[in-house]
């Protein structure tokens, strides 16, 4: 229910989940908000494939009941409604809090801010991945103290004949197993 205790209409549902990205994720200087770059969109579509089809409209009916819709607050009354609904639903509050923060930091423009500033940061790390410096022993070295460091050249192979890997009782229970 909205303010007048009406239902919200569903063509405000866009205006409504723009104005909680931007509350959950603000922006700043160089940095767009979550509204911006339309991190509702995915968190509308990744709500319905995980949780269903009534997952948009209790997001809706949650935010409604938490004092949305946004238009009209002042910033501190906007994070008051996130804050309602976070203390009302925190669970549900979280997962959405995770796609939205998903969404953000998986958004092109983001992904670039973020290389531009120092930090190497990939759209599809997985596709060449990061350069690593070459291993430097004298930096390398672990210096928690706990356990113990081999260097390379200090490792010896290990003679697997005690272990009688052949036996009948081993190529039973391992093996053919």
């Amino acid at each position: 229910m909205s303010k007048d205790s009406r239902p919200l209409p569903l063509a405000r549902t866009p205006a409504l989940l723009r104005d909680f990205a931007d509350v959950m994720l603000p922006g700043d200087g160089d940095w767009p908000s979550g509204g911006t770059l339309g991190v509702q969109h995915p968190l509308a579509g990744r709500l319905a494939e995980r949780y269903g089809d009534g997952a948009l409209p209790r997001l809706v009916e949650a935010l409604v009941a938490a004092g949305a819709p946004f238009d009209g607050l002042a910033p501190d009354a906007r994070a008051l409604v996130v804050a309602t609904f976070e203390a009302a639903e925190p669970a549900f509050f979280g997962q959405i809090r995770d796609i939205l923060y998903l969404a953000y930091y998986e958004h092109p423009l983001v992904v670039a801010l973020i290389d531009a500033s120092g930090r190497p940061y990939r759209l599809r790390p997985h596709l060449s991945g990061y350069d690593l410096p070459a291993f430097d022993r004298a930096r390398d070295y672990p210096r928690h103290n706990r356990g113990h460091y081999v260097p390379t050249d200090a490792i010896r192979p290990v003679d697997p004949a005690p272990l009688e890997l052949d036996t009948r009782i081993t190529t039973a229970w391992g093996v053919n197993r």
